[in-house]
């Protein structure tokens, strides 16, 4: 669990943001990048004729003896998406006083409320756990 935590943390590494704020979480971009520089010789070993898609790739990794480093990335990358999609979720209740005091005048939808907030006139006064909900959330 230890190797895997810390790939965790070199995946994540690439998204540093301009505020003082570290994402806790990983997009599907870098999740993708991190996966094949560890698991390229895997899937070229035990899966070269499978079609991406529906999680294809995945049931093969997992059907086979695949290399340290692409299960402890698998793993991490994975914990780090699922970290990513409930930080969406959440990120509306946590950012909700922030919404009311900072953008009371802006109408809600087509991310007007998050526009608001991550301004950066406002990035500084907004809560410290609402900019660290949306960082994570992937929306900066």
């Amino acid at each position: 669990m230890r190797r895997g935590f810390a790939i965790a943390c070199i995946l994540g590494a690439s998204i540093l943001v301009a505020s003082p704020t570290v994402a806790q979480t990983i997009g599907y971009g870098e999740a993708i990048r991190g996966l094949t520089a560890a698991c390229g010789a895997d899937i070229e070993k035990y899966c070269k004729g499978v079609k991406p898609g529906g999680g294809a790739i995945s049931i093969c990794l997992a059907k086979n003896n695949i290399s340290t480093g692409c299960a402890a990335t698998f793993e991490a990358a994975f914990v780090l998406l699922a970290k990513r999609a409930a930080a969406q979720e959440a990120a509306p209740q946590i950012c909700e006083a922030d919404a009311k005091r900072l953008c009371a005048n802006f109408r809600e939808g087509r991310a007007r409320i998050l526009r608001c907030l991550i301004r950066n006139d406002n990035t500084r006064k907004v809560s410290n756990k609402c900019n660290q909900a949306i960082t994570d959330a992937g929306w900066r």
